[in-house]
């Protein structure tokens, strides 16, 4: 594999210049008409090569470019185990899409994910037929559990909550199996973040601390204990507790905002800043895994942000205020 990883770097070193900076990403805010701000997206490389991007079905089009930027990574490093970090995610979504579609007796097909660990026909069987012979542990977890728990309690927001708490266990130790340091690190972050804005929404909605325990994951840095004990407290204090993370900033900001205008905006894009801030130092790092994972996280971070763009623009939303929401760049 180490040839391979020479190889995968050029090459994701030479795709690098195709991403958006915040220069690109202000084009499109900045685009008088829809159709302006998709030009910038084509000139990057979305979509179909010569087709023209179709400002209404900009969802599609980002979707295709998850799944197309996902498909270019196993190409170069098809042995990587490190990419189930991302890869469970997609699987986890057809398991939600299947067991929901399932119950509600309608067909899911066009809506699963490839890019998964299993193929998506593969995943379609396996929860159908209760077949978990190609699944981990916890997948088949979260499919029994969930069957049960819906089935009692005809909630589909419990399918949600089942298979997120087993997808990052399974992203937990697949992290833990990697040789990589900077993969174990931003694993933790990212469930740190996670676990933060679960922590500010649940205390919003007037959860108590035993319900967020509920819905709390392992694997972070920040333990269980540390949000309990500051479950009560106002936001600027609890950032105390957690000063020696690169997610206290978020909290002492995002406090400010919450309680001027009970907007999430500011500690949710502040969480994602601290993850692309983490996986940058891959940019200086000339053989590894470390800049394959960078570009997928810069990739993903990027998509985010113009998903942002474009539903503010066709709502109406003036430029400045989308600007606040975008994502610190990659690129």
């Amino acid at each position: 594999m180490g040839n391979s990883l020479v190889f995968a770097c050029a090459r994701i070193r030479a795709n690098e210049r195709y991403l958006l900076n915040k220069e690109k990403l202000n084009q499109m805010v900045e685009a008088k008409t829809l159709e302006d701000a998709c030009k910038v997206l084509q000139d990057a490389q979305y979509g179909e090569e010569g087709a023209v991007i179709q400002p209404l079905e900009y969802e599609k089009t980002l979707v295709k470019e998850s799944q197309k930027m996902f498909t270019f990574l196993h190409s170069l490093a098809p042995d990587a185990d490190e990419f189930r970090i991302f890869a469970y995610s997609h699987d986890y979504h057809n398991i939600k899409l299947l067991i929901k579609a399932e119950a509600l007796h309608i067909p899911a097909d066009s809506l699963q994910l490839t890019g998964g660990t299993l193929p998506a026909q593969a995943m379609k069987l396996s929860v159908l037929e209760r077949d978990y012979a190609y699944l981990t542990p916890h997948m088949r977890v979260a499919i029994e559990e969930s069957l049960d728990t819906l089935a009692r309690t005809r909630d589909p927001q419990v399918v949600d909550l089942i298979c997120d708490r087993e997808c990052y266990k399974d992203i937990v130790e697949a992290a833990a199996k990697s040789k990589s340091k900077f993969v174990k690190g931003y694993v933790q972050l990212m469930i740190d973040t996670i676990n933060l804005k679960t922590f500010v929404r649940c205390r919003k909605m007037g959860q108590t601390w035993n319900y967020f325990s509920t819905v709390y994951l392992q694997g972070g840095s920040i333990t269980e204990k540390t949000f309990v004990a500051g479950y009560d407290e106002p936001l600027q204090q609890f950032a105390a507790r957690i000063a020696s993370s690169p997610l206290a900033s978020a909290v002492e900001e995002g406090s400010a905002a919450i309680r001027e205008s009970g907007s999430f905006t500011t500690i949710e894009k502040m969480c994602d800043d601290a993850l692309i801030k983490y996986v940058k130092d891959a940019k200086y790092i000339s053989f590894g895994i470390e800049p394959l994972i960078g570009y997928a996280v810069g990739k993903q971070m990027e998509i985010k942000s113009v998903r942002i763009i474009m539903a503010a623009k066709i709502v109406g939303l003036p430029a400045d205020l989308i600007r606040e929401r975008l994502r610190e760049t990659y690129g």
